[in-house]
């Protein structure tokens, strides 16, 4: 461990956007790494792209403003190619500044990474909480990278790869996220979840996800107590109404649910959350407590309507057990989301159906909701490092099209056009209800209203944020609400009526002000 003597560098980490308009949740693993940065002793801020605009102009305002020695981005396999064209940019305007990468999909291609992007320095491998401290020291002091376990680093051009780290061992020791780095109101303004983890780790093998070898087979918990005051700090002190915990699995070990769950009841935490869990690892009783505690949605993996693909992918569970947990927790009052791939190993035309089959089964018998993504065999993963003994053909190695909704690899019987007309019937089927809906709620038809106007002002705020309108200064200085919601509605070309509404709510709540920002004179509108 490095001391915070040692420790006194300036760390820039950017939390890379992605190509495509989902909303946004605040990152959670980039504000453990600063963290554990600044426990350590440096100076660290987030530059966070997914809720801000980006340009090349924002890259260059904030390295001249801070001035790093470091700037660090995190990515997945889809944003990988954006976060590679942020450090080049990063390389470009300080060619003094070292640049690293972290992430589950260059943890797997980190020589690749290396030999192909000649301005990176520096891939972090794994969980990377204590590996980037131990690496920031090591900078700091003119230190041997070799001896950092955990990173891939360039050394005359050449790949290094030290050893790999071990996990972490005591999560408690860990310090909370630094949330307070970043624009937290931009997402209460989407009014979106902030994210939360009660462990690390999954047991299971699925042969298509990489969470195991990213974070071990193992489950490693945090204390209940701890995770519990965590999230009463985001309801009472940062203002969040729902929390997403994205455990793997967090209904894996059931003492583990009921402690956090009679924590939560005994503090009467007024919140709503949502977890991702398995059909074979629920039940009545702890669904009850799960639903008495707030818990308002659950997300089972069930992949396939498949018995066959089911075994074949390694998912250890069968068809019954899906439909009875769903059974299960629709009878508890929580709602049901069920998420599907096609294009898995063996899949063919008789196993899809028997998958569109399950999830209409499942949305007309219980009203659970369900969609569908397509197989992207990530780097990690068996599937992709198996990809022929599983009978599938990879299309493409672009690694900007693995999003899980279009086709980049295929089986000897389903082809990736079929598995493109199922995808585009289901999305037909998404966008005949939500017409539907509209068309009652004009109608006079108040079921649905809160819906309508949720999303509403959540497609107003998005459009906001990713046009950077508030920060431009045209529109900053506009003096008063009315004026400001005119700019704005002529700028995003959106009813005023609609402006003028969100632009009360965000100035109500307290995330938009208007007032002088740190080191300027003239009051302006800004978010807090």
């Amino acid at each position: 461990m490095v001391s915070q003597e040692s420790m006194q560098l300036r760390a820039l980490l950017i939390n890379t956007p992605f190509p495509f308009e989902e909303q946004p949740v605040p990152p959670l693993g980039l504000t453990y790494l600063a963290a554990t940065l600044q426990e350590s002793g440096a100076e660290v801020q987030i530059l966070d792209l997914l809720v801000t605009r980006y340009s090349p102009d924002t890259i260059r305002r904030k390295l001249l403003d801070f001035q790093p020695q470091v700037v660090g981005a995190t990515c997945s396999t889809l944003n990988y190619s954006i976060a590679v064209r942020i450090l080049r940019l990063c390389k470009r305007i300080d060619s003094n500044v070292i640049t690293l990468i972290g992430g589950p999909h260059v943890s797997f291609t980190a020589t690749e990474v290396i030999a192909d992007n000649p301005w990176i320095d520096i891939v972090v491998r794994g969980e990377s909480d204590r590996t980037l401290v131990e690496l920031a020291g090591a900078l700091q002091d003119g230190n041997d990278l070799g001896q950092v376990a955990g990173i891939t680093y360039r050394n005359d051009g050449a790949a290094v790869t030290t050893d790999s780290r071990p996990l972490i061992g005591e999560l408690d020791r860990l310090p909370l996220p630094a949330r307070h780095l970043l624009p937290l109101s931009r997402y209460r303004a989407l009014e979106q979840p902030c994210t939360v983890i009660t462990s690390r780790g999954c047991p299971f093998g699925c042969i298509f996800c990489s969470a195991p070898k990213m974070f071990g087979r193992g489950v490693r918990f945090r204390s209940p107590e701890l995770v519990v005051n965590e999230i009463a700090h985001l309801r009472e002190e940062l203002g969040f109404k729902n929390v997403n915990i994205v455990d793997d699995t967090f209904t894996v070990r059931e003492s583990h649910v009921q402690t956090i769950c009679e924590k939560m009841i005994e503090l009467k935490l007024d919140i709503n959350w949502s977890v991702y869990s398995r059909v074979d690892t629920i039940n009545p009783r702890m669904l009850r407590l799960m639903k008495e505690a707030g818990c308002s949605w659950i997300c089972f993996g069930v992949e396939s309507g498949s018995q066959t693909i089911l075994d074949r992918i390694k998912k250890r569970i069968t068809v019954a057990q899906s439909k009875e947990a769903v059974k299960m927790a629709k009878e508890a009052g929580i709602n049901v989301l069920v998420s599907f791939i096609l294009g898995l190993p063996g899949e063919d035309s008789l196993t899809a159906s028997q998958t569109v089959g399950l999830a209409k089964e499942l949305f007309s018998n219980y009203g659970a909701n369900y969609g569908f993504h397509i197989l992207a065999p990530m780097p990690g993963t068996e599937v992709c490092e198996r990809a022929s003994d599983y009978g599938i053909k990879i299309l493409t190695r672009n690694w900007s099209k693995y999003n899980a909704n279009r086709p980049v690899a295929e089986t000897s019987s389903f082809s990736a056009d079929q598995m493109t007309q199922i995808v585009a019937d289901y999305e037909q089927d998404i966008n005949k209800a939500w017409e539907n809906i509209l068309e009652r709620t004009k109608a006079g038809d108040t079921l649905y209203q809160d819906r309508v106007d949720r999303s509403v002002s959540q497609n107003f705020v998005w459009g906001m944020l990713r046009s950077g309108a508030i920060d431009q200064p045209t529109i900053s200085r506009c003096q008063d609400l009315e004026r400001l919601a005119t700019v704005v509605s002529n700028k995003l070309e959106a009813p005023f009526e609609v402006v003028q509404k969100e632009l009360s709510r965000l100035v109500k709540q307290g995330d938009l002000v208007f007032a002088a920002s740190p080191g300027k004179k003239q009051p302006e509108w800004h978010w807090r």
